[in-house]
């Protein structure tokens, strides 16, 4: 039976957290991936191009039920976050922690830069924090009681971890290769495994045949963005980040994770531990972005907890400790959540570069340094690009001779947002989802493009005679800056026949 006393520390951590959410989702605007999210709900189906179903089932529930305004999108957001708090305390709890080490977990999972800003959007990050934490928790409650039914339940809440994000399969590798050099090697041997694995399996089988109706888009995916962003990832930045992405909480989870590996005192755990080191050298190989290893961190806060429960008797140096963490990481806030106006978040980020040499936190995923972090530069210059969409379908006139066509998921995403006209024709994209739903072909009437990029392709130039430069994103700081919207009119050879070649070519794998 379950006691909800026994659950104090971590219900008042997630729901403080909770509440920290609510109070600021609506600060800026709506992020660039959260319009393929909310997309995505609009779509439902077993998968999409880079990402399975999960995700898009959450945005559809959350759209029907609360709407699609800012501050109802990023309920889910905070709800997963404040759910994976709850994991980090309860774990600190299983791995023989008292109140003082649920605490201190707690602290380091609160004040987390990189749990603050994932709990803040609309995205799988969150989720898949969640269901790593929710495994691990699992994992620790299996090794702790010996109990064969949480291995069920492991293969449960892995199945429907792989259906939000498909970095799960390293969470798997990681724990198989963590047993198979652990004294409990044997769990391979007893039938629960298997029944998980059938469990997790049956979770995943629609997500695989979708993948193999549709010539599994994913492996195209994994390839363009190889090319186009992991082949940037320096190894040495890589790892400086992981000590950067909770700041002062490295005070926490990195003796954590040493407890783990050689205390004989929670011996038994140690799978744990080298689960997170697989998990590294996973991503290490690959090429990984930084945040692709947080779901890790939950496990490892919690065994923080614990060990510096078990090493400082003064209740003085316990709870200086916390304060410091705690203390350590509010001046970095604004960094975790965009809780400044944009002309004090200017000041700020421009204080922290230059006054304390701290500049990754404004380091874009290509590397360069920029005036924000690119999180926040993606949550400006929408509306103003809506608006743009709008002049140039006003100077068509009519809606139904009208495609509008947008280079990224987020322009798309944009105008179908804001725009005010009723643009008849889907709004197309050939980026990641969006090629999935764009036309076949095209109807008749449709002899003007509204085209939308940060340049004019030869291959437009070249197939219209008119084309006209309606405007461009001036926002200073958004990341949209420069995106210009041109109306495209009078072809010069058929339109369709132009665009029926180009969706053949981008749905088999295509660059466009």
């Amino acid at each position: 039976m379950i006691r909800l006393k026994n659950f104090k520390i971590p219900i008042l951590f997630a729901g403080t957290k909770l509440l920290l959410h609510l109070f600021t989702n609506t600060h800026y605007g709506f992020h660039r991936d959260e319009f393929l999210y909310l997309a995505l709900g609009k779509h439902l189906d077993w998968g999409y191009w880079s990402n399975p179903p999960f995700i898009g089932f959450i945005s559809f529930l959350s759209q029907n039920i609360l709407g699609d305004g800012l501050f109802a999108t990023r309920l889910a957001p905070a709800f997963f976050g404040s759910a994976t708090l709850f994991l980090i305390c309860v774990m600190a709890r299983d791995l023989g922690g008292k109140k003082y080490a649920q605490i201190l977990a707690g602290i380091a999972g609160f004040t987390s830069l990189a749990y603050l800003r994932s709990s803040h959007m609309f995205m799988p990050v969150v989720i898949d924090i969640f269901f790593w934490a929710l495994a691990s928790s699992l994992v620790i409650r299996y090794l702790k009681t010996d109990n064969n039914k949480w291995l069920v339940w492991l293969g449960v809440a892995i199945g429907v971890g792989f259906m939000n994000k498909y970095s799960v399969a390293f969470l798997i590798a990681a724990l198989a290769g963590s047993f198979l050099i652990s004294s409990q090697r044997t769990i391979f041997l007893k039938k629960q495994t298997w029944i998980a694995a059938g469990i997790a399996l049956l979770i995943v089988l629609p997500n695989l045949l979708w993948q193999w109706e549709n010539n599994f888009p994913v492996v195209f995916h994994m390839q363009n963005l190889t090319e186009s962003q992991l082949s940037t990832v320096n190894p040495f930045i890589f790892l400086l980040d992981q000590l950067l992405m909770h700041f002062m909480g490295f005070l926490v989870w990195v003796p954590g994770l040493f407890f783990l590996l050689l205390s004989n005192k929670i011996k038994k755990y140690r799978v744990v531990g080298w689960t997170y080191v697989f998990t590294l050298l996973l991503f290490l190989a690959m090429g990984g972005k930084n945040y692709y290893t947080l779901g890790a961190y939950p496990m490892l806060i919690a065994a923080g907890g614990v060990f510096w429960e078990n090493i400082l008797r003064e209740n003085w140096k316990r709870w200086a400790l916390a304060l410091f963490v705690f203390i350590g990481n509010i001046p970095l806030l604004p960094s975790g959540l965009p809780i400044l106006p944009l002309e004090k978040s200017l000041a700020y980020f421009d204080s922290i570069a230059n006054d304390f040499g701290i500049k990754s936190l404004t380091r874009w995923e290509r590397g360069n340094i920029e005036a924000l972090p690119q999180d926040y530069a993606d949550m400006f210059g929408w509306e103003e690009l809506a608006e743009l969409a709008d002049k140039a379908l006003g100077l068509v006139g009519n809606p139904n001779a009208c495609l509008v066509y947008a280079e990224n998921y987020g322009q798309a995403g944009a105008v179908e947002r804001f725009a005010k006209h009723p643009f008849l024709h889907q709004v197309v994209s050939f980026a990641d989802t969006y090629r999935l739903w764009a036309p076949d072909e095209l109807s008749s009437e449709v002899n003007a493009l509204i085209y939308i990029n940060d340049e004019l392709g030869e291959d437009i130039e070249a197939l219209f005679n008119n084309i006209k430069l309606v405007g461009e994103v001036e926002h200073p700081y958004a990341r949209e800056r420069g995106t210009r919207v041109y109306l495209c009119s009078e072809p010069k050879s058929n339109f369709n026949e132009f665009w029926m070649e180009r969706v053949a070519f981008v749905r088999s794998g295509g660059q466009d």
